[in-house]
């Protein structure tokens, strides 16, 4: 009864030690980042032309209409967030 529960109490051990490793290992693989790879391109030989990269289309400007600055300080807006009063949008009072 004694070598049996000496055998049992090894195979946890061994498995438990078995699955730390195969997660630790797995761990470390997965912090490295992924290989770089490049794009494979023909050679210009193989293909019998130079290949020319084409320019990008122009990117027409959007306007923006700028955010409306406040003036000064708001200490009512500041006192009703200390009274815990619920704060509404400058727009809304």
């Amino acid at each position: 009864m004694r070598t049996l529960r000496l055998l049992t109490g090894g195979c946890v051990v061994g498995l438990s030690t078995l699955i730390v490793g195969f997660v630790s290992a797995d761990r470390l693989n997965h912090l490295a980042p992924p290989p770089v790879t490049r794009a494979t391109v023909p050679e210009p030989s193989a293909t019998g032309s130079i290949a020319v990269p084409r320019p990008a289309a122009p990117v027409a400007p959007q306007k923006v209409a700028a955010p409306k600055v406040p003036s000064g300080f708001d200490t009512e807006r500041l006192n009703a967030l200390m009274r815990g009063d619920p704060i509404l949008p400058a727009g809304r009072r």
